[in-house]
């Protein structure tokens, strides 16, 4: 759809002319501006930018024309976006919000926030650094200093709200039938040694496979799902480290890690998801395993044209997916339904997985895949079974 390159000096006039277009389109520009003026004037700019190390000025084309300018700091404590104009012929076409998404994963594996500054006059913007999930940090009269981190993004996704609600005992995922053979499969895998759980929310797995004479240590990066694990065990009992798990680091060594219930989904990005594996390798002993429960993308059931599939439709409660299938997205949307008209909406991204992609995944960290069932009981894995348990292993020596 778009292509990003590095600007020349022989680009400034491009960059002029985008820039002055889009601030004209958006109706930012002065009445009485001197229009070749305010070009010569924004064209000697670019160029002293592209001579700029400490930026990354960049020319936007879009259908293989120059479209836009972007324009990028980065440093060991941030990555900031400096400016991102597109050529109003090209607006409107989720450009500019796939690049903002491209610096928001850019941001997250390198565990730095994502700062730009927005002017109070360019309410369209404003908008949509909103709805990405900025949030204002700062600013003055003229302009906003907003910014985006990864665990702000999360914390506002599993949120108090969301993490009082997410314990069901004794019923769904967390019923006995659930939870008893997840446990004792992972037990039996853990051989003896120390457990490592990516995404340990609330303990739902946790908190039983210590019980059963595990050791379990976890990551999380939602300060509500750890406050509500914490009332089931404290730190000595499940040391938790707050971070992301494509990312943060566990002190010590394990015999296993594992990740539950489809979590490896909620890493939005290829890259990431890779990642997530060679952290997991990081982690563990020679010979650990990696075990993953994940659903198989249910794309047979979506029919040309139609974007979205129905979960589940009971009483209280349906479940609606939306895809993208160009960027391997799913929406998953809960509606919760109470009295009378009331409801409640609860919406989480994904980006599905194919399990010969998973295992591609698996061999880049160095992993090769030891088995896969269906479920937790070791039911075969068919071309028919809606989810998996993936046990990937990593060599003895």
């Amino acid at each position: 759809m778009y292509r990003i390159r590095p600007a020349t000096d022989e680009d400034a006039g491009l960059l002029a002319a985008v820039a002055f277009a889009a601030t004209s389109g958006q109706g930012r520009m002065p009445a009485e501006v001197d229009e070749a003026a305010w070009r010569a004037e924004f064209e000697g700019w670019s160029r002293d930018s592209v001579a700029d190390p400490t930026t990354d000025l960049a020319v936007v084309e879009v259908d293989g024309r120059g479209a836009g300018r972007l324009r990028v700091s980065r440093t060991p404590e941030s990555v900031e976006l400096n400016g991102i104009q597109l050529h109003p012929d090209v607006q409107n076409r989720g450009v500019g919000t796939a690049i903002i998404a491209a610096l928001q994963s850019e941001a997250a594996r390198r565990g730095v926030p994502l700062r730009l500054h927005v002017e109070r006059d360019n309410p369209n913007a404003r908008r949509l650094y909103d709805r990405l999930g900025f949030v204002r940090t700062g600013g003055d009269d003229k302009e906003d200093v907003m910014e985006w981190t990864k665990a702000a993004e999360q914390n506002g996704l599993w949120n108090a709200d969301v993490a009082g609600r997410y314990d069901t005992p004794g019923t769904g995922m967390f019923a006995t039938d659930v939870l008893g053979p997840t446990v004792e499969r992972l037990a039996g895998l853990a051989a003896g040694g120390r457990a490592l759980e990516f995404a340990i929310g609330t303990g739902r797995v946790a908190v039983p496979l210590s019980e059963y004479g595990v050791p379990v240590s976890g990551i999380e990066l939602s300060d509500a799902m750890l406050d509500q694990l914490r009332t089931k065990a404290d730190a000595d009992t499940i040391p938790v480290v707050s971070g992301d798990m494509a990312t943060a680091r566990v002190p010590g060594e394990f015999t296993l890690v594992y990740l539950v219930y489809n979590t490896i989904a909620n890493l939005l990005t290829q890259e990431e998801q890779v990642e997530c594996f060679r952290n997991a390798a990081r982690h563990l002993s020679p010979g650990g395993r990696f075990v993953i429960e994940l659903w198989v993308p249910e794309l047979r059931r979506l029919p040309p044209g139609t974007p979205a599939t129905v979960g589940v439709a009971d009483p209280g409660y349906v479940l609606l997916d939306t895809y993208d299938v160009l960027k391997q997205h799913v929406v998953s949307h809960h509606f919760h339904f109470g009295e009378g008209t009331e409801a409640q909406l609860f919406r989480t991204p994904h980006r599905y997985i194919w399990p010969a992609e998973l295992d591609l995944m698996a061999q880049l960290a160095g992993f090769t895949l030891e088995s896969r069932h269906a479920d937790w009981s070791g039911t075969p894995f068919t071309a028919d079974s809606p989810s998996h348990v993936s046990v990937y292993r990593l060599p003895l020596e």
